[in-house]
């Protein structure tokens, strides 16, 4: 079998009678078209309606407007009959929490609108369509077969195993108890490495500490400790390299990675290895994009922040691993959000127990609220804006289908942050068209 991965804003064609392409998608929207008498099929991952000429020109696959007619075209160079094949499409969630809310901010049903509207220009018919709502879809197609599968997470309950909680952890237990986080070992090894046998300095190595938020919590927690003494307080690794040197940088990292190294996935999350890496820094990424292009303070900061949001996700999965089974019977079985799930079972969330925690750790208020309110940024006093950016470039990550974690949608965008950053559609299109380059950053990065 010929498996293929379709990532966002590309196509796919194939007369291999055993082929399976798969996309992951959110807000976008896959178009799935086949000749079941040639046995040609393909598939385009669509993310935005439409683009201008040069762009669509350039990177054809990534709008509705000249994705599905390349697609058509395509599938015909192969020995497809235009009278032959027929088109399924999948995805359009919403992206935003408010159903008031113009129809222009809500790309998913933008990017559905057009796929329709140009398959029925093309006269293609449309056999099935499972489109809108808030769930993020795994759309595969089978061409030789003639059909696809979709899947939201249905197909998970079977295998959800429900286990009685032996013990509970309460919230004043992991204040008392946590004190380093396990960073992502590989990351760790590469970093220390590099100080060993280069001499490297901090600014240097930004890049590659900026890749694991546990490394990065622990330096910034360590910089705003009363033991170094740093006045102030340090709100990313930008500021921090000013004031460490190579040796006690060395210090710090080797601190951070020598605890517990053996496990680098996040288990109770469903989270393979380096899907929490990369969505951290793509969040973190499109943040400081967002800040920049919104003109908002201290871009290092939101970058930071960004890459620290999700830190209670480590934090759990270390010291209360066995509850998730839980957990995820609710998500699954009863169609709990994740973040009331958590509440239900723990007692409390991610995003609380990572602001508990930067708080115990001195972190600046700015990423205490970040982290703390990244799901809910209308409880942001101090800081509104970075936390409403910061929940912007993580929902906008996850609806773009970019690493299909267990806790599907984590959320939809507020009314209040997008009303706190005067947030448009050109600028969630702008953000868009620049997330496959920032997803492939984001791979370079890892894979180094």
């Amino acid at each position: 079998m010929a498996f293929y991965t379709l990532p966002p804003g590309k196509l796919i064609t194939t007369d291999d009678p055993s082929a399976v392409i798969e996309t992951c998608l959110g807000s976008c929207v896959g178009i799935a078209m086949y000749d079941r008498r040639a046995v040609i099929g393909g598939m385009v991952h669509i993310m935005l309606p439409a683009g201008s000429e040069d762009k669509e020109k350039t990177s054809p696959a990534r709008y509705a407007r000249s994705g599905i007619p390349l697609l058509l075209d395509k599938m015909i160079k192969l020995g497809a009959s235009k009278a032959d094949i027929v088109a399924e499409i999948a995805g359009g969630a919403f992206m935003l929490n408010d159903k008031k809310l113009s129809v222009k901010l809500n790309i998913g049903r933008r990017n559905s609108d057009m796929a329709r509207q140009i398959l029925s220009v093309l006269e293609i018919p449309i056999v099935k369509q499972d489109i809108g709502g808030y769930l993020r879809r795994v759309f595969r197609l089978e061409p030789a077969a003639g059909r696809t599968y979709l899947r939201t997470g249905e197909e998970k309950k079977e295998n959800v195993l429900i286990s009685k909680r032996d013990k509970e952890i309460e919230l004043e237990d992991l204040k008392n108890r946590i004190d380093m986080l396990k960073p992502v070992p590989e990351t760790a090894r590469r970093i220390i490495s590099r100080i060993e046998y280069s001499g490297s300095s901090l600014s240097d190595l930004e890049k590659y500490i900026s890749q694991d938020q546990a490394i990065t919590a622990n330096i910034l927690k360590m910089c705003n400790s009363a033991d170094y003494g740093f006045p102030g307080r340090i709100s990313s690794i930008k500021k921090a390299a000013a004031l460490l040197d190579t040796k006690m940088l060395k210090k710090i990292v080797m601190d951070a990675s020598l605890c517990n190294l053996y496990n680098d996935e996040i288990g109770a999350y469903s989270v393979e290895k380096g899907e929490m890496l990369n969505h951290s820094l793509c969040c973190a990424m499109v943040a400081k994009l967002i800040s920049h292009e919104k003109k908002i303070k201290n871009p290092d900061t939101v970058f930071t922040a960004g890459l620290l949001h999700d830190i209670g996700k480590v934090i759990l999965d270390q010291y209360d691993f066995e509850n998730f089974n839980l957990i995820m019977d609710r998500v699954l079985n009863m169609d709990m959000p994740f973040l009331d799930a958590e509440n239900k079972i723990l007692g409390y969330n991610h995003a609380q127990v990572g602001g508990i925690i930067a708080r115990k750790w001195n972190l600046p208020e700015v990423l205490i609220e970040a982290i703390s309110f990244h799901h809910q940024p209308q409880e942001a006093k101090e800081n509104p804006e970075v936390v409403s950016v910061v929940h912007i470039a993580d929902n906008i990550c996850s609806m773009i289908g970019y690493d299909c974690e267990a806790d599907g949608l984590a959320g939809n965008i507020d009314q209040f942050a997008v009303s706190s950053i005067n947030l448009h559609s050109d600028d969630v299109d702008m953000i868009v068209e620049k997330l496959p380059e920032i997803m492939k950053k984001c791979k370079v990065i890892f894979d180094e």
